[in-house]
């Protein structure tokens, strides 16, 4: 027989059974296992607090304004100007259809901001494109207020009053009641929004005297107010002293310094403290905001990889080694003539207590009899106990692995790193537990 025929033949054999088995074997999803991190998130709907004092108009006529919304403004910084009969608007409107508002450097410096805009402008960082609005209001505003006080000069009207701020802080054009509340004052009804009427002032709007016209914010400290379902829930978040919040508006994210109150009804209140941000969300009253607690380190665990086995619990004791140096039991076995005589079986501790090892069910059935080693005590098997652990598969098959879970939500779960029994940080996982079976091998993974 030809020795290099029976060769072929035998290596084409191989070949054909690893193709057969490569395309009947079921496909098992792997997962590495990372450190990673996990936070409780929870929204809540909240108002916003800060050091707000209105001013109101001293004059009946048509207002306008001299600073942008949200710009920080001086004591003494010209602020509004009222014109009692209207003549300023219509001399505006002349100027608006004459089109005499805008030189054309305005419209070059214009055309410039919006190149540049243009031309670093990446969709990742699309908060630049509120910048980039506000640049330009802020350009169009210097414009229309070198009109308004030129106009001003050529009508030499004692009707148009220059109206001056009493103090300093950011100019916010609206009000809606709520600028004097504090944290000690809020009730269920300060969160009900159908109550909740905010008035916005707008140039050229006609206003009493005595009409609030802006409000001015003093202090960069400021604080979000939420209202909580539970005095347990409002210790939890206190006694963490700071949280990490994300605004849902912009998905900016800082962090609060936390206080609470119970209300005279049995709610319960809980102030979200910062240092910073306010001029971002100052024209706002209601906020929406995640607040991230109970963040948690550890090896990073899908949840579809956890699963639990059913485990014998034998004590340490019996617990011998076999001549391979395999860990196991000595189990009792009788010949057909009745004589009796131990057998070692090999078993392997997947987790232990102080007294007990937790051994693989697998190998050993319930009733069977073990003996401790070098002396005459026996254990009957049978009491059993469930671990939750995932199936780790580094060396080819799929074997039980017990974790210890730290903290879980619906996708993940963070899982103690290198614990005796368990999973260190690059290891291989069946991603779905429930598409495998114990010791089974892992033919093929993607």
């Amino acid at each position: 027989m030809n020795i290099g025929l029976v060769i072929f033949f035998v290596i084409l054999i191989y070949l054909v059974t690893t193709i057969i088995l490569f395309l009947t074997s079921r496909k098992t999803d792997v997962y590495e296992v990372r450190m990673g991190a996990l936070s409780d998130r929870t929204i809540y709907r909240g108002i916003a607090l800060r050091q707000e004092k209105v001013e109101t108009s001293s004059y009946t006529g048509y207002i306008n304004f001299y600073n942008k919304e949200t710009d920080r403004i001086g004591a003494q910084t010209l602020a509004y100007t009222i014109d009692e009969d209207g003549r300023l608007a219509d001399d505006l409107d002349a100027d608006k259809q004459a089109d005499q508002r805008f030189t054309a450097s305005d419209y070059a410096a214009f055309r410039r901001e919006v190149i540049s805009f243009t031309g670093d402008f990446r969709k990742e960082n699309f908060q630049t494109l509120y910048d980039f609005r506000n640049s330009i209001m802020s350009a169009s505003q210097k414009v229309s207020n070198r009109s308004i006080l030129g106009s001003i000069k050529d009508l030499e009207s004692n009707s148009i009053h220059m109206c001056y701020a009493h103090g300093s802080g950011d100019v916010v054009y609206s009000v809606d009641g709520l600028e004097k509340m504090t944290f000690d004052k809020l009730t269920p009804d300060t969160f009900n929004e159908n109550k909740y009427k905010r008035t916005v002032i707008t140039n050229n709007q006609q206003v009493k005297e005595g009409d609030p016209v802006f409000k001015l914010i003093s202090s960069e400290r400021w604080s979000v107010a939420i209202q909580v379902p539970s005095e347990e829930t409002a210790q939890k978040l206190v006694s963490q002293k700071y949280v990490r919040v994300r605004f849902l508006q912009n998905s900016l994210e800082s962090w609060a310094h936390v206080t609470d109150r119970e209300g005279e009804d049995g709610s319960w209140y809980v102030n979200l403290e910062f240092t910073n941000s306010m001029v971002t969300f100052c024209t706002e009253r209601f906020l929406d905001l995640e607040i991230y607690t109970s963040q948690e380190t550890g090896l990073k665990v899908p949840v579809t990889s956890i699963t639990k086995g059913e485990f014998y619990l034998v004590p340490k004791e019996f617990l011998t080694t076999g001549a391979g140096g395999e860990r196991g039991v000595l189990l009792e076995v009788y010949s057909e003539d009745g004589g009796k005589s131990t057998q070692f079986v090999a078993s392997t501790p997947y987790s232990e207590t102080e007294d007990y090892y937790y051994l693989d069910s697998s190998g050993l059935s319930s009733g069977e009899i073990i003996d401790m080693p070098d002396s005459t005590r026996q254990y009957t098997i049978g009491e059993s106990d469930e671990l939750v652990g995932v199936y780790y598969i580094n060396k080819g098959y799929a074997d039980f692995r017990q974790i210890r879970i730290i903290y879980q939500n619906e996708d993940y779960a963070i899982v103690e790193p290198n614990s005796a029994y368990g999973l260190m940080e690059y290891d291989y996982i069946v991603l779905h537990a429930d598409t495998i079976n114990p010791d089974e091998f892992v033919t093929d993974t993607h």
